[in-house]
């Protein structure tokens, strides 16, 4: 005769601040599993080697010189930043909107999120030739740089992001909480943003950069990309096992995803417009923005045209829009347009000095794409570890019961549950 405790992790499993870590399915995971963490190892130490040949030569290794400053490193910020809104957006339907059918998803969103927002930190770390002088940054900041305020947003958003990923695991304080800790997000999501595309907007001898609009269209073509990639990586969830999500989930996010995705190039289009109309054209603006079209320029910014309107021509008509293979090739073609949106969008400051001279297009060197791999190879490897560690799958809930949501557990015998005496 034996009492059993049914507050005890199960065998493999290790209880830590309230949330339990499945050890355990690592034994379990199959060989491909093991081949794909390999590969993201190595990468990662790619990545390490060529972060150690940048401290040890300074910027001598980087393609970055006077007329191109920012480098992939920027590129990788904006672009990691943007891909988060995805998951903001989802989690905050839930909560705010009553969206139920995104429920499933609300914890991979929010992981997503803070990962992907560490990793475009993590970018700037990595360009700083002496990082421990970060520091004075803190101490003495100047209040009329951008950077200031994006650099401290993305902090307080990604540590945002992962208590809201623990209150949504251990169920500490019910929707109530979960309610509030939206309530937060959502308005510094906007300010991150916002305070990214102010780096650009409000540098006034980049003529290209200095334009009102330059944060609408950050902002769509940050939620376009983020819902973009959420939905891929919902796919390889399901498929992995990880979560159970409806073919009605999907295809209310590919809804949602055309909705930005219009919005986003109509933004993009006007703004072409404006720029080249004959009677609103100005010699600088024009100039700039023409390089992009008959120019070195151009192998990044047309494919954002013809990958951003084939990736909503996909996805427009109602009887294509909700097949899986419809869904994965548009939003693949949109995560492509909107890298390549944000590499046109630094390059576009760049492209003619503030002298008027031409600059031949940046192309990063070994050192910094081994940068970005290794720092792209770390955030997929913290993705993979917790897609089998961590609890991502939700709990059945029905929204017209109680707002208490704990973490997901098996049904147990009446018996044991009452913690009874069991033979």
């Amino acid at each position: 005769m034996t009492v059993t405790d049914v507050s005890a992790p199960r065998p493999g499993v290790k209880r830590f601040i309230g949330v339990d870590f499945d050890f355990g399915a690592l034994k379990n995971a199959s060989p491909r599993y093991w081949a794909f963490v390999s590969l993201l190892g190595v990468l990662l130490m790619l990545g390490g080697t060529a972060w150690a040949n940048a401290l040890a030569h300074g910027g001598v290794v980087m393609a970055m010189r006077d007329n191109y400053p920012w480098g992939l490193w920027f590129t990788n910020y904006m672009y990691y930043v943007g891909l988060a809104a995805g998951g903001l957006v989802v989690y905050a339907s839930v909560h705010l909107f009553g969206a139920e059918q995104f429920r499933p998803l609300a914890r991979i969103a929010v992981l997503q999120a803070g990962v992907l927002v560490m990793m475009a930190l993590l970018g700037i770390v990595t360009d700083m030739e002496r990082p421990w002088r970060a520091v004075w940054m803190l101490l003495t900041p100047n209040p009329t740089s951008p950077f200031i305020y994006t650099g401290s947003a993305a902090n307080l958003y990604m540590i945002i992001c992962f208590v809201d990923l623990w209150i949504l695991i251990t169920g500490k304080g019910g929707e109530k909480l979960a309610h509030r800790m939206t309530l937060i997000a959502l308005p510094l999501a906007i300010y991150l943003h916002t305070t990214t595309a102010f780096v650009l907007s409000m540098n006034k001898s980049r003529e290209m950069w200095h334009s009102a609009v330059m944060v609408p269209i950050f902002l769509t073509s940050a939620t376009a990309s983020g819902v973009a990639l959420l939905l891929i990586s919902a796919y390889i969830l399901r498929r992995l096992g990880v979560v159970e999500l409806t073919a009605s989930m999907f295809r209310s996010l590919s809804t949602l995803l055309a909705t930005v995705m219009i919005i986003d190039l109509f933004l993009l289009l006007v703004e072409i417009l404006s720029v080249f109309w004959p009677t609103s054209a100005m010699p600088g603006h024009t100039v700039r923005l023409a390089l992009f079209f008959n120019s070195p320029y151009a192998w990044a910014f047309i494919p954002v045209l013809v990958l951003g309107i084939g990736a909503f021509s996909l996805l427009a008509p109602r009887g294509t829009r909700h097949l899986p293979a419809i869904q994965i090739t548009a939003s693949s073609m949109y995560v492509v347009a909107v890298f390549l949106k944000r590499y046109s969008l630094m390059a576009m400051g760049f492209a003619i000095n503030p002298l008027g001279q031409y600059t031949p297009p940046y192309l990063p060197s070994a050192v910094e794409i081994f940068l970005a791999l290794g720092i792209l190879a770390l955030g997929l490897l913290i993705m993979t570890v917790a897609s089998k560690v961590l609890p991502l799958r939700m709990p059945a809930h029905d929204p017209h019961e109680g707002h208490s949501h704990g973490v997901a557990e098996p049904a147990a015998e009446p018996a044991l549950a009452s913690g009874v005496v069991a033979p």
